[in-house]
């Protein structure tokens, strides 16, 4: 007889202890798992040997997604642009398509951005702003609407005086900047390093982390850079949280013509 009580006794504080753990499961929202859709892209430029890309088509284009939205201690900081310079394209490439399927795997695309940050070394895309102010928090910050993005990172000298050909960043169609390396405030064209254009080769100063560790030339002069986008959201106890990496593309730039 007691022991028909002493099972039916624990048999009913398992009840208890299971239902009480659903609840307090769902009240605290530990089901409630936030995931960042990420920018989109169409059709980025590829460089490569047999598809040099003509000049007019050598900028990088993104659209923020309005989807992504801050949810109550999780807030949506915005998408960051990264970067990095080559001289092997054999590397780029390499690289290029172990991130791309990281990317498009279910398994992994979550953890794409920790790899392209930590593992590949890339650096994020700074913006040198014409009203002088910084984006320290992303390149373009959320504020929930679908924008676009535009990259232009060097400049045309045969056209210096065409906006559509100069190096730029737009945000929709307001141009609010010229891209930057990561540190120095140091321009993309390569070839115009004057005292009074701060545009140094890579690999002839210091702070060079966005440059590849293997200095092999694929070509003489020639730099290939890659970018990609991701969107990051951080929560109240300023944990980050990255979408899914998109690739924008990849260029050259060579360093032994102006018009580069």
């Amino acid at each position: 007889m007691k022991a028909r009580v002493k099972n039916r006794l624990i048999g009913f504080v398992q009840i208890v202890f299971t239902a009480c753990f659903i609840i307090l499961n769902t009240s605290c929202g530990l089901d409630n798992i936030m995931y960042l859709y990420g920018p989109s892209v169409n059709a980025p430029p590829v460089y490569s040997a047999s598809n040099t890309i003509p000049y007019t088509n050598r900028f990088f284009q993104f659209t923020t997604n309005p989807r992504d939205s801050s949810q109550g201690d999780f807030a949506v900081i915005g998408t960051d642009v990264y970067y990095k310079l080559y001289a092997n394209l054999t590397t780029c490439a390499n690289e290029y398509s172990a991130l791309n399927t990281m990317a498009n795997s279910e398994s992994t695309k979550y953890n794409s951005a920790s790899s392209l940050i930590n593992s590949y070394k890339f650096q994020k895309l700074a913006i040198e702003r014409t009203d002088g102010g910084r984006n320290d928090e992303a390149f373009i910050e959320h504020d929930g609407s679908l924008n676009t993005v535009t990259i232009r990172l060097t400049t045309y000298l045969q056209q210096p005086t065409s906006a559509d050909f100069t190096a730029f960043v737009r945000f929709n169609d307001t141009a609010v900047g010229i891209p930057i390396r990561y540190y120095g405030n140091r321009y993309f064209d390569f070839k115009r390093h004057a005292t009074n254009y701060n545009a140094p080769l890579p690999n002839t100063s210091s702070f060079e982390d966005d440059v590849s560790t293997n200095t092999s030339a694929t070509e003489s002069g020639k730099w290939y850079i890659t970018l990609y986008a991701v969107t990051v959201g951080r929560d109240n106890a300023f944990t980050s949280m990255y979408s899914p990496i998109v690739h924008l593309g990849t260029l050259a730039i060579d360093a032994n013509s102006y018009d580069n």
